[in-house]
């Protein structure tokens, strides 16, 4: 069994928590030592100096496949639109896909740290 981290679209009442189905949630958690940004529809994340909010799963072989593939990562020294880092969580270590480098220097940033959060202010704006 694999454990993921997650922080988006990915997260409950997110049009990709769909993929999750049938993984067990352990819980929520921090992350420190990253920092989120919009991308639009949806976010990403690297490091920084601030924290984000992701929701921890544990997953089997066959769902770590689909979400290697919904964030278009293909493997280490591979050509990948998101990496994969492990990070430290009260429930052990986590596989979180971040988004680093210079081409995202100009998205905006999400400064709670929490998408869904982020989503409903952009709401209320509207």
């Amino acid at each position: 069994m694999n454990k993921v981290a997650v922080y988006g679209s990915l997260r409950e009442g997110f049009g990709n928590h769909r993929i999750l189905e049938g993984s067990e949630k352990l819980g929520t958690h921090w992350v420190p030592g990253y920092e989120m940004f919009s991308l639009g529809a949806f976010p990403g994340v690297r490091k920084g100096n601030t924290h984000v909010f992701t929701e921890v799963y544990e997953v089997n072989d066959n769902t770590m496949k689909r979400l290697d593939i919904l964030e278009g990562y293909n493997g280490e020294n591979q050509t990948n639109f998101y990496d994969r880092v492990e990070v430290d969580t009260p429930h052990g270590k986590a596989r979180m896909y971040t988004l680093e480098g210079h081409r995202y220097k100009e998205s905006e940033p999400v400064e709670s740290g929490n998408w869904a959060h982020y989503k409903t202010k952009l709401k209320d704006l509207l």
